[in-house]
């Protein structure tokens, strides 16, 4: 917020500035607005009602109800000093009290943006007060937070950034201004900043002059010059509200050809050259000026240049012209020239009927000479053997890391082949009992094969004698050959012989 006051006779002439920027609507992120306030505005603000605030639901509403004497808020008058009041040290309490809970006045200040900058957050804002040689101007100086000063003019409620001074890489944090030494003192949090108010020297001709609508410049006749220390004579001039530079300057282009000199390129033949042209205003059109024959080897650069390609026709001419209110204004001229090739020097020989030439290699004994011909072959071998070699290396790797996977899946493969082409071994039968009786169909009990294995817990089906086990004596054991138990390596379920048959145990 910046106060501009006239003077202290002309206090009811003071306006207030200030910047806002957008803080909760997402659809202008990172716009701000300059607006003023007029002191007429602010009188009838505080002239009006209060308003309170409401302690259990949190709510301000209008205050309708008297109003202590004298009147909270306002300044000493003759009524208060009647009251032997003479500053607000002496005010009654009831009037501290109210202005305690009643500091919020009720009417709302409405102002139209006076300039609406979006993707620009500004930051600080001072205003001087300029007399030109028709009337005065008032120059806004803001800040922003990537450290630039955006230099603007309101002109019958309309703003134009006429000048944008780049000066820190970060915000903007300060900017006093003095307007008897015409300086700007601005500050960041790096350093701090001297920077003049204006810099007519900086507008080369009448043109620049005139349409930069710049309050602390003048065209004196033949240069650009500031107006505030020197008294303004009757043939300085000076057009801030129209920029007409028709009735101030003499507006007819300069070609540039005798006053502006030509920069001359020389490209070898199907190269390109980009020619730069940089604008002096922003609001300024750019425009090139070359042979219509060129159009087929230029084109338009994005920064606003021209891409020239060197062709055979020699040599051209490109000019780059600025144009702004009828104002033409040349800033670059170019003459591109394509180098000349060793063909083009050798046409005054005389003209001889083209061959094609070939080579070709005869069978002789004598030694000829051949034509050195650069080949890669070595350079594909080794390629091909690094390849080779690095696809090796990655499938090593890829089977080292996948090692314990590839032995389960190995030893499932084996399990099963096993158990498909599994040989029938034939073990011969046991003999007879002593006392001659026939070994009856039934398997005895076998249940001490039950731990064959660590890993896995067999049993095998109980066989019961008929004759509850007393068919033979307990005292003369069986002449029972010895049975044998079959474990695969690479299977661990065992095979087991029981009596006269083979059986798998069951897990």
């Amino acid at each position: 917020m910046f106060v501009l006051t006239p003077g202290e006779e002309n206090w009811k002439q003071t306006i207030f500035y200030g910047v806002f920027t957008s803080q909760w609507y997402t659809g202008a992120a990172s716009s701000s607005a300059v607006c003023s306030f007029s002191m007429d505005q602010v009188e009838n603000a505080f002239n009006g009602r209060y308003r309170e605030v409401n302690r259990e639901t949190q709510q301000w509403y209008t205050y309708n109800h008297p109003v202590p004497e004298p009147r909270p808020g306002a300044c000493i008058n003759n009524d208060a000093r009647e009251r032997n009041i003479a500053s607000s040290l002496q005010m009654p309490d009831k009037v501290l009290n109210f202005m305690k809970d009643h500091f919020l006045m009720d009417t709302v200040i409405k102002s139209l943006p006076l300039l609406v900058k979006r993707n620009t957050r500004y930051t600080q804002i001072v205003v001087d007060r300029v007399k030109g040689p028709h009337k005065h101007y008032d120059v806004l100086f803001i800040g922003t937070d990537d450290g630039k000063i955006h230099k603007s003019i309101n002109v019958d409620s309309q703003m134009y950034i006429i000048e944008e001074i780049q000066l820190f890489s970060e915000s903007v944090q300060t900017i006093e201004l003095d307007s008897q030494k015409g300086m700007l003192y601005v500050s960041s949090y790096s350093g701090v900043a001297q920077v003049p108010v204006a810099n007519c020297s900086n507008y080369q001709n009448c043109g620049e002059c005139i349409l930069a609508r710049d309050p602390y410049c003048a065209w004196t006749g033949k240069k650009c010059k500031d107006i505030r220390h020197v008294s303004p004579e009757s043939h300085w001039q000076q057009d801030i509200v129209n920029a007409d530079t028709n009735m101030i300057c003499d507006v007819q282009p300069r070609r540039g050809k005798g006053g502006f000199e030509c920069l001359r390129f020389i490209l070898p033949p199907n190269t390109f050259k980009v020619l730069p042209c940089y604008l002096r205003s922003n609001l300024a059109k750019r425009l090139w000026v070359y042979n219509a024959s060129a159009n087929n080897s230029t084109y338009s650069s994005p920064d606003g240049g021209l891409v020239v390609v060197a062709s055979v026709n020699g040599q051209e001419t490109y000019e780059c012209w600025s144009i702004e209110n009828n104002f033409q204004q040349l800033l670059a001229n170019y003459c591109v020239e394509t180098e000349k090739s060793l063909e083009v020097l050798t046409t005054d020989r005389p003209k001889t009927p083209a061959t094609l030439e070939k080579t070709y290699i005869l069978p002789s004994n004598e030694h000829s000479a051949q034509t050195e011909v650069r080949t890669y072959w070595n350079e594909l071998l080794i390629v091909c053997i690094l390849l080779g070699a690095t696809i090796i290396s990655f499938s090593l790797f890829f089977i080292y890391w996948h090692r314990s996977s590839m032995k389960t899946f190995l030893k499932e493969g084996e399990c099963s082949n096993m158990q498909q082409k599994k040989p029938r071994i034939v073990i011969p039968g046991e003999s007879l009992p002593l006392n001659g009786s026939v070994v009856p169909a039934s398997s005895s009990d076998h249940k001490g094969y039950q731990t064959l294995n660590d890993n896995y817990i067999c049993s095998t089906p109980t066989h019961e004698n008929p004759d509850n086990g007393k068919s033979f004596s307990e005292k003369r054991p069986l002449n029972l050959k010895e049975s044998h138990v079959e474990i695969s390596p690479s299977c661990p379920r065992p095979r087991v012989r029981l009596g006269s048959e083979i059986k798998d145990s069951i897990v």
